[in-house]
């Protein structure tokens, strides 16, 4: 559970001042600058239970699961066997790393000690989460709002809802979170999850779990991939050269059956301009420097590798708040900030195999393709975050 109090840089806990440091670098992305801190902190106060908490959670955001489990038993070390909150906390990474039962039998431990502790109760329920037990999930994060009224509860509130198919109340949960949050991380948090229960939404009714692939990622982040997203071994094994070659040739089939016609192509990065005049000699369009784009243009910027790099977040911004243009990722995790509206595939890789496979995929020269039926229907979903940016040209 994102703890409210590491949003808090200044507070007037004595103890607490001493982890103004840690919190600001934590906030500001230095997640290294920030672990320093707070075990520099928790040398000095080894009593301070927020350190401890704030600690796990930061390594929990950035995957670290292993590390905040071996924080977590720390805890236990240090607090003792009657002490619930490392009990609490060991529950949460292991139900992260995957270990439900080991999960369940740590948080009811935790909630033996202490049956009023709502950091438990909301880790009970997103492990009942996990294990597709929603109805246990949703009762429990009932106790736990009732303890500790919080936004993340709202928003694992929303999640299950979402997942049962109930698109309007996620909906509301996602909002009551969102009003509720008093910085601005959680606040974009939960319009995230808004769009992508409306999204979702537009799947017939149905639930998630009954979405193909293609549309779970488009469900998530927006995105409309090109590849082929139901090979049994997607994301388990690199992408062929042949097979991005097919997905790269999509996007003038994709452009023609939208009615969308770039004037002005740009790449973000100097790497880019391989992509970038690939698809202007495919689309007839122009070249231009991303800082040239202009709306009138009806610009498309595009990147090899979405990494999240601040030149392509800065860039796209612009788009989003032109509320122009399209934006294009040959490679691009599953997980981004700044998603791109088409990616030729979301296959993991890092940026020299991107370009690699990149050079492979244009040297197969423009091939023809006919945009197959499920890529039509996300690209003309009506949801499409680019389609509330780009309008059809006659």
């Amino acid at each position: 559970m994102r703890l409210t109090s590491s949003f808090a840089v200044f507070r007037y806990d004595p103890e607490d001042k001493d982890l103004a440091k840690a919190r600001w670098f934590g906030r500001e992305g230095n997640v290294a600058s920030a672990e320093a801190e707070y075990r520099g902190a928790l040398r000095r106060h080894p009593d301070l239970s927020s350190a401890w908490l704030e600690l796990f959670e930061l390594l929990r955001r950035v995957g670290r699961l292993d590390d905040a489990l071996a924080l977590a038993r720390d805890a236990r070390t240090h607090f003792g066997p009657d002490a619930a909150m490392p009990l609490a906390i060991e529950g949460a990474a292991l139900v992260d790393l995957g270990r439900l039962r080991e999960a369940t039998r740590a948080l009811e431990s935790a909630l033996e000690r202490d049956g009023n502790l709502a950091l438990a109760w909301h880790e009970t329920a997103y492990a009942a989460y996990r294990a597709g037990q929603y109805g246990r999930a949703l009762l429990a994060l009932d106790r736990a709002f009732a303890l500790e009224p919080h936004t993340d509860t709202l928003m694992l509130r929303g999640k299950i809802l979402r997942a049962t198919g109930q698109y309007d109340a996620a909906v509301v949960a996602f909002e009551a979170a969102m009003q509720s949050a008093e910085h601005d991380i959680p606040v974009r948090d939960a319009e995230g999850e808004i769009a992508a229960t409306r999204r979702a939404a537009t799947f017939d009714g149905r639930r998630p779990a009954d979405f193909t692939v293609r549309e779970r990622m488009f469900a998530d982040s927006g995105t409309v991939v090109l590849d082929d997203t139901e090979a049994p071994a997607y994301g388990a094994e690199p992408p062929s050269a042949d097979a991005l070659a097919a997905g790269l040739a999509l996007v003038p089939a994709f452009a023609l059956d939208a009615g969308w016609r770039p004037a002005a192509i740009a790449g973000a990065l100097p790497a880019d301009a391989p992509l970038a005049d690939f698809l202007a000699h495919t689309l007839g369009a122009a070249v231009v420097p991303p800082a040239a784009l202009d709306p009138a243009d009806r610009p498309l910027l595009v990147t090899c590798c979405n990494d999240g790099s601040p030149e392509w977040s800065k860039h796209a911004a612009r788009l989003a708040r032109w509320k122009e243009g399209v934006l294009l990722a040959f490679a691009q995790p599953p997980a981004t900030a700044m998603p791109a509206d088409l990616a030729v595939t979301l296959r993991p890789m890092a940026g020299a195999a991107a370009r690699s496979l990149l050079a492979a995929a244009i040297a197969a020269g423009p091939i023809s393709g006919a945009l197959p039926e499920p890529i039509r229907a996300l690209a003309r979903n009506r949801a499409a975050p680019w389609r509330c940016r780009t309008a059809p040209v006659a």
